[in-house]
């Protein structure tokens, strides 16, 4: 008998494309679309590029991808969007191979901006490794930001902060941690396992030209507590200001 895969008890056609349901081998990149291609796009294409090469999923050429957003965004009658693009991986189910082909998921969504100035944040219940391959790109294998935002959310606070091996700090279930004392902006390091977020990058930049000493090295809890002013940065929402770590 050959390989039979079912869908609430009817055959489904097409396995291929079940790879990333089953392994979360896709990448994904979410971003604000007001109007326009946000400034970074291309930094964003790359960032998926590269995630898709740790993962071996045959790439979608710029101008494609590109192509799709406009395509999809054109369908909708808001102006200020949500975008998400996810690159889902096509091939054999068996899960050592390496995907045969790509597809381009793109969702939107009319964009609802925070209310908050200031949030809460807490520590997630369980540490992650900074040697994690998956820490570095936007894996749809999500499982572990889902379990610590439910987390955050369930205690009251908007999200929680992961700490690594070592206890030291890397960043939230959706952005990038900074905080400031006098005229230093400090954030964790690459090496400490965490995402090289767009929005990271810009504002390492700013604050240089800011006058700024940006300081990337592994610190732990206290280090961040004992700040003049702690945020966290996202493509999505920019900068938001943090109130306190609970």
């Amino acid at each position: 008998m050959k390989e039979l895969v079912t869908l609430n008890g009817k055959r489904f056609l097409n396995k291929k494309i079940l790879r990333t349901l089953m392994y979360g081998e896709g990448v994904f990149e979410t971003f604000r679309y007001n109007g326009k291609l946000p400034k970074f796009i291309e930094k964003h294409y790359n960032r998926l590029k590269q995630g898709a090469q740790v993962l071996d999923i045959p790439l979608l050429s710029f101008e494609d991808y590109i192509k799709f957003i406009e395509d999809t965004v054109r369908q909708s009658k808001t102006d200020d969007l949500y975008v998400k693009t996810i690159l889902t991986s096509e091939g054999n189910i068996y899960f050592p191979e390496k995907a045969e082909n790509s597809n381009l998921l793109v969702i939107i969504k009319p964009f609802i901006p925070l209310e908050k100035k200031e949030v809460k944040l807490t520590v997630a219940p369980f540490k992650v490794h900074s040697s994690d391959p998956l820490l570095k790109i936007k894996s749809t294998n999500y499982t572990r930001n889902v379990l610590a935002k439910r987390y955050a959310l369930e205690k009251g606070c908007f999200d929680a902060v992961f700490l690594n091996e070592s206890n030291e700090v890397t960043e939230t279930s959706s952005a990038n941690i900074f905080w400031v004392k006098g005229k230093y902006l400090y954030t964790p390091s690459l090496e400490c396992g965490l995402l090289n977020g767009i929005t990271r990058q810009f504002v390492i930049e700013k604050a240089k030209d800011e006058g700024f000493v940006v300081v990337e090295g592994r610190f732990y809890l206290n280090d961040v507590k004992n700040s003049d002013m702690i945020f966290i940065t996202n493509s999505l929402n920019g900068i938001i200001k943090v109130s306190s770590i609970v």
